[in-house]
This record gives C-alpha cells, sequence and structure tokens, in this order.
C-alpha cells in the first residue's frame, strides 16, 4: 500500500499519508532530501514549496508518533527513528470497536484488552485522543453471567475439537439444575447465541447434535475418550411454521432462522413463515420476543410446547 502512495503524482496527501510514504522510503537507512524527494515523487509538490512542507511535517508527525530526524548538516539528511506502532483513524476506529465489543464478563476479555494495550500503549498523543474517543457504533459482547472463569475450559474445548476428539463430561440441564448427566460426546463449535456460550456436540447417547451451555458444564469430569476420533456430522435443524403480524412483515423480514422463507400472504397483511430452527428451545425462545405479533403454528408439539411457556407466563400475572 505505502509502495503504491509513492508513486501517485498529485499533492492531496493527509500528514498521516506523507508520513507512511516517508517511513516506507526511509526504512533501509538515512537519506539526503534530494534523495528522499526523489524517491517520494509526488507526494510533495516541486521545489522549495515541497522542502518547506517536509520540514512542516517533521513535528505533526512526532505527535502522531512518527519520529523522523532532520540532521544540521547542508543538505539535511532524514533518518527515521525507531517509531512504535502507528494507526491510521480508520484502524484506530477498527481497535476502539474491538475494545468496546468485548465486555468484561466475555472470557477472553482479559486477553483483548492485554493485547489492545501492548498494541496502543506508545501512540502519540494525537493518535492516543483518536483511540479513546468514543465510538458512537457498537455491538458489544457482553454475556449474560461472568464467563470469565471457563476460560481454562473453553481453552481445553477448543483444544479438543482442534484435534478432532472424543470427550465425557457431566452435565447439569436447565431444566433440572440438580440433576447431572453424564455423556459422550464428539464436540464440534463453540458458539454465542442468546447472551450465553454453547458447546455444539454430537452426542452418541442420542445421536443428535445438541447444545450444551459451557457454565453447566463440570470441568472436573472433562476427560479425553481413548481412539475417540471423529468426522463431523451435521445438525438435524427442526422444521416449523409462523405466523408474523403485518407490522413487522412490511419491508425485510429478520433473519432469526435458517432457511427462511414467505410462504402464504395472509389478507390483513400478516405472512406465514416456513424455516428451520436448531433446536425446539432455540424457535421457542426466539418466537417470545416477538410476544403477541408471533404465532407457532406448526408442527403441533412444538406448539403446545409455545403454548405451555405462554401459559406459564400468563399465570404469573393472573
Amino acid at each position: 500500500m505505502v509502495t503504491a502512495i509513492c508513486m501517485r503524482n498529485d499533492t492531496s496527501w493527509t500528514v498521516f499519508q506523507r508520513g507512511q510514504a516517508l517511513m516506507h522510503a526511509l526504512r533501509d537507512g538515512p537519506l539526503a532530501r534530494s534523495a528522499l524527494l526523489a524517491c517520494l515523487g509526488g507526494v510533495y509538490p516541486d521545489g522549495d514549496a515541497g522542502r518547506r512542507m517536509l520540514d512542516r511535517d517533521l513535528p505533526r508527525l512526532s505527535e502522531l508518533g512518527i519520529m523522523i530526524e532532520r540532521s544540521a548538516t547542508r543538505p539535511p539528511i532524514y533518518t527515521l527513528r525507531a517509531t512504535p506502532q502507528v494507526f491510521s483513524a480508520d484502524e484506530l476506529r477498527t481497535l476502539a470497536l474491538i475494545r468496546d465489543t468485548f465486555g468484561s464478563r466475555h472470557p477472553q476479555a482479559a486477553q483483548v484488552h492485554a493485547l489492545l494495550q501492548r498494541l496502543t500503549a506508545d501512540l502519540g498523543p494525537t493518535q492516543q485522543r483518536g483511540y479513546a474517543r468514543r465510538q458512537a457504533t457498537t455491538a458489544p459482547v457482553q454475556p449474560a453471567i461472568d464467563y470469565t472463569p471457563y476460560a481454562a475450559l473453553i481453552t481445553r474445548l477448543e483444544d479438543y475439537i482442534a484435534r478432532q476428539q472424543t470427550v465425557s463430561l457431566t452435565y447439569a440441564p436447565a431444566y433440572k439444575p440438580t440433576f447431572t448427566t453424564h455423556a459422550r460426546v464428539e464436540p464440534y463449535d463453540i458458539e454465542f447465541y442468546e447472551r450465553h456460550f454453547y458447546l455444539v456436540a454430537y452426542t452418541h447417547a442420542s445421536q443428535q447434535v445438541q447444545d450444551f451451555r459451557i457454565d453447566r458444564i463440570q470441568a472436573d469430569s472433562l476427560q479425553l475418550v481413548p481412539g475417540g476420533r471423529w468426522s463431523h456430522r451435521r445438525r438435524s435443524s427442526l422444521r416449523f411454521r409462523y405466523r408474523l403480524a403485518a407490522e413487522l412483515a412490511q419491508g425485510e423480514i429478520s433473519q432469526r432462522f435458517e432457511e427462511q422463507k414467505v410462504v402464504e400472504q395472509l389478507p390483513n397483511g400478516d405472512v406465514i413463515i416456513e424455516a428451520r430452527g436448531r433446536s425446539a428451545f432455540f424457535i421457542v425462545q426466539t418466537l417470545l420476543r416477538y410476544r403477541a405479533n408471533a404465532e407457532l403454528l406448526w408442527p403441533m408439539h412444538l406448539r403446545e410446547r409455545m403454548a405451555r411457556e405462554a401459559a406459564a407466563i400468563a399465570a404469573l400475572y393472573d
């Protein structure tokens, strides 16, 4: 990218872009002014105007963290001094976005923020202000509970997934937190949804791909199964239909499910949607967010489960 900067023949450069070009030109050692300007091509204007602009840039580049020294000799010689990492405005915004995305309860929050601290510790004053600026656009990944105590467990699971190894574990399901079950599983992925981390794994007992919430896995129970290498099996997703109210069906419909498509438009503007969901729990919990604007129609066992959930909620406010 910087080489291309040196070859352009116009003077519409920001100070930062000129600084990048200067660092590239001086990367192999000091250069006299004439040789430096010749290398830079059209980054600086010709003649005295270019020489004056170059010298005016030096203190401004110093604020950005780009340290270029001008000798007192005639002609002057320019030397690139040991320079910390320097980022463009877009790169600083990206780093700030990463900083604001990983909430304190994310299991890798400490590692992410330690890396960002190392990358930005030596920024110049101007770049420090740019990095510290509040970002208007954020998409925080903040789990519902503190997952930092489970960072070591997640690291172990990631290692087993990378090596495609079968493991045994003990799990406490949400519907019976005092009851534990033992399972032999083939771990495939770790996913974040519904503000929790889940191990996606094929379970030998059920012969299905299931989700295990990470904080409900007993870490001390996790053991390798000798000779248990696996080949990835596909999840058997559930096909279902639901009705979405007209006020939410206008424009593009949120793609909350897989293979989602409108199969019928009702006279009142409501639509019937057919889709696939990863599990009955996921389908019911996602549709509950629509409140009375969505109705689960089919299959009947899912509709009955939704009816039980709705009745339980109604009973709380009876």
